[in-house]
């Protein structure tokens, strides 16, 4: 009969220096950094939404179920990968731009059925502009333009 309790079983792991848990080949694994992870989240969400552009551009010469189905991935890509991003920004900015939050918010919690899924995704395109904008304004993301007139001095 095992009388080991959690506090014992605690106790033992505080003992036990060496212990390297159920998977010790990710005892040493590196967190992302939160830069990197921006980065990430907006190269994705750049590319999922120039990609919905261009099939939008390319409406006529797409059969209608392809181009639905390629919208709606592109759709649902957008909507994942900025409420990623709102996620990881949204704390720091509540107070300085509640606006902006609250318009975010409302746009990404919609969510009804029936929904003009372009127009909704046209919508949340210009909002991810403004809030682009908003985490370059506040120092989230390096702007690179700027970056690139300074060295050309």
């Amino acid at each position: 009969m095992d009388h080991n309790t959690s506090q014992d079983r605690d106790k033992d792991v505080e003992e036990d220096e060496n212990y390297e848990g159920a998977n010790p080949e990710l005892q040493d694994f590196p967190l992302p950094t939160t830069d990197n992870i921006l980065y990430s989240i907006l190269n994705s969400l750049n590319q999922n939404i120039a990609n919905f552009h261009a099939y939008l551009k390319f409406k006529n010469y797409i059969s209608e179920d392809t181009l639905n189905t390629e919208l709606l991935k592109r759709s649902m890509g957008i909507h994942r990968d900025f409420s990623a991003l709102f996620l990881h920004t949204k704390e720091e900015l509540v107070f300085i731009y509640p606006e902006l939050l609250e318009k975010a918010e409302r746009i990404l919690f919609k969510g009804e059925a029936g929904t003009d899924f372009i127009k909704y995704t046209c919508k949340m395109s210009k909002l991810i502009n403004d809030y682009k904008v908003t985490l370059y304004r506040e120092g989230y993301l390096q702007d690179f333009k700027l970056q690139l007139t300074l060295t050309d001095l």
